[in-house]
C-alpha cells in the first residue's frame, strides 16, 4: 500500500496550508480542538473526551483508514505547521464512488479560510485520485460554520434528514449537501 498522501492548497487570502497524516506533535491540538465547547456542541466526540484518545487519534484511527482503503484522515496544518484542524474523507462501504466529509477546525484557526481551502483539496483529491462520483456532507441542523465551508466548495443542499445525526443517546435533524463530480469540474 502507499503511503497517504500529503496535499498543499492555499486560502483565498493567499496562506499556504498543507494537509497531512496525523503526527505525534499534533496529539495536543487535536486534544484542545475535541475538548472545545464548540466543537463538542456539533460533534459525536464524548463530553469527556481524554488526551489518550488524541493519542489513539493519530496512532491507530487516522492511519487505519488510508491503511484499510477506507477513505483517509489528514490534519491541516496552518502556515506555520501548526494543527489548524482535522478532515477525513470516508468511502460509503455500500458504493465505493460515494465518501463522506467530516471536518474539525481548532478554534485559533476558525475564520481563516483554512476549512474551506482544506474541503476543497479533498473534493478534489476524491474525484481526482480516488475516482469518486460524489461526496456528502452532513450536519446538525444551526451548525453555520460547517455549513459555510461546505456551500463555498460547491455542496448543493439536498435538505433535511430528520433525526440523521446521532448524538451521545440523542438524535438531532442534519442537513445533507452533495457535491458531484460534474459540479466541481
Amino acid at each position: 500500500m502507499t503511503a497517504q498522501p500529503t496535499l498543499h492548497t492555499t486560502t483565498d487570502r493567499g496562506e499556504k496550508i498543507t494537509l497531512r497524516p496525523a503526527e505525534q506533535r499534533d496529539v495536543e491540538g487535536i486534544y484542545q480542538a475535541c475538548t472545545d465547547p464548540e466543537t463538542l456542541q456539533w460533534t459525536t466526540l464524548p463530553l469527556d473526551y481524554p488526551r489518550e484518545k488524541a493519542e489513539s487519534f493519530v496512532n491507530e484511527y487516522a492511519p487505519g483508514w488510508w491503511q484499510r482503503a477506507e477513505g483517509a484522515v489528514w490534519v491541516i496544518a496552518d502556515p506555520s505547521d501548526t494543527y489548524a484542524g482535522q478532515i477525513d474523507l470516508r468511502i460509503d462501504s455500500r458504493d465505493p464512488g460515494t465518501a463522506d466529509v467530516g471536518f474539525i477546525t481548532a478554534p485559533p484557526a476558525r475564520g481563516k479560510g483554512y476549512m474551506t481551502a482544506a474541503l476543497r483539496a479533498v473534493v478534489e483529491f476524491g474525484f481526482r485520485e480516488l475516482g469518486l462520483a460524489r461526496i456528502e456532507w452532513r450536519a446538525h441542523v444551526g451548525n453555520e460554520g460547517s455549513r459555510r465551508a461546505a456551500e463555498k466548495v460547491g455542496f448543493q443542499h439536498e435538505g433535511i434528514q430528520r433525526k440523521g445525526c446521532p448524538q451521545r443517546g440523542e438524535r438531532h435533524d442534519a442537513w445533507l449537501a452533495a457535491v458531484i463530480k460534474e459540479d466541481f469540474e
